[in-house]
């Protein structure tokens, strides 16, 4: 019973502490289309070789734009992660 308690306790504190300290919620946008900035052939090339030079793995963040009716899929950006490690 003491064990419930204190798990109780704990949780209570720490999930009120957030609110306490006075922090803001972040802010979050949805990007509409037309704010969309897709990247060109060449300058996701240059991402990818530049993640690669540094060790790392190039992970493309992908969205979806209509062009002539038909959905297709575009680079916006591309992010540099680590390696899985074996």
């Amino acid at each position: 019973m003491k064990m419930i308690t204190a798990i109780f306790v704990c949780t209570l504190i720490g999930g009120c502490s957030a609110f306490s300290t006075g922090q803001n919620i972040p802010q979050q946008t949805f990007t509409l289309e037309e704010e969309m900035y897709g990247m060109s052939r060449h300058e996701t090339i240059d991402a990818i070789k530049e993640c690669e030079t540094s060790g790392l793995r190039a992970v493309p963040i992908w969205g979806k734009r209509k062009i002539n009716g038909a959905t297709s899929s575009i680079v916006v950006d591309v992010t540099c992660a680590p390696k899985w490690m074996r």
